[in-house]
């Protein structure tokens, strides 16, 4: 979903006013990568920066809880934009299952090769339908149970907003993981893109990426992708490439 729609699911009455939430997003809009370059430092677009504060704006109703972030420096610029756009103050905290090396990435070096390889669409696809993930790399149903952990262990009862910056190959099998999604047909994680996700009576919702109601999120022992083909839209392979620096820092 757009983030920016996670004002409107936030203030319509989805979302219990007394539920925390957690908005799980890419990092905003970024400078081109230079050719042979890893990207670890490619910072926000001055575009970019401003999009992140008035995503910020539209939050700001809410009460700040945990402002996480991958340690790549233009998810921590996004963090901080989205923070500064909602007068919020607190602490942005760095976490590496968010990015650099990410919760899908076992083995950096591996990781690395296999981005320098294959299309990062090809990879999330192999992540989401086959037996064995790529090499170095964690299933979608593994880094996604890592991801869910890290988001609803902050969960509570205090009307509460977290947001966690990351990156479209970190983002994009997470959305593919939690709605059964091994066909991909809402398009590759755009900048500030991302998914909304609260607890309600002891059970964990997200908003369905088609916008009509939502979901209840399983858990990951329980949830297995169908294995069919996967088409992913064309726009998806715009999608930057890889070689390593942790965890594909490149995103």
């Amino acid at each position: 979903m757009k983030a920016r729609c996670a004002a409107a699911t936030l203030s319509d009455g989805t979302v219990p006013p007394d539920a925390d939430a957690a908005l799980v997003l890419r990092h905003a809009h970024r400078e081109d990568i230079p050719p042979d370059s890893f990207g670890a430092n490619v910072r926000l677009t001055e575009w970019g920066a401003a999009s992140a504060e008035r995503l910020g704006e539209t939050l700001s109703a809410r009460r700040p809880g945990v402002l996480a972030s991958s340690p790549i420096p233009r998810c921590v610029e996004t963090a901080h934009a989205i923070s500064r756009g909602a007068g919020w103050r607190p602490e942005v905290i760095t976490d590496q299952r968010l990015g650099d090396p990410g919760a899908f990435v076992t083995q950096s070096d591996l990781a690395g090769q296999t981005f320098s390889e294959l299309d990062v669409v090809d990879i999330v696809r192999r992540q989401l339908i086959d037996a064995e993930p790529p090499p170095g790399m964690r299933s979608a149903a593994e880094g996604a149970s890592i991801l869910l952990d890290l988001v609803t262990n902050e969960l509570a009862d205090s009307g509460c907003l977290n947001i966690y910056v990351t990156h479209d190959a970190i983002l994009a099998p997470l959305i593919g993981w939690v709605f059964h999604l091994p066909v991909y047909e809402e398009g590759w994680p755009d900048f500030l893109d991302g998914v909304l996700l609260w607890r309600s009576a002891g059970r964990l919702y997200s908003l369905h990426p088609d916008g009509k109601a939502p979901v209840i999120i399983p858990s990951a022992s329980g949830f297995a992708p169908t294995p069919q083909s996967t088409r992913w839209p064309h726009g998806a392979r715009r999608a930057e490439r890889s070689r390593a620096h942790g965890a594909l820092a490149r995103y």
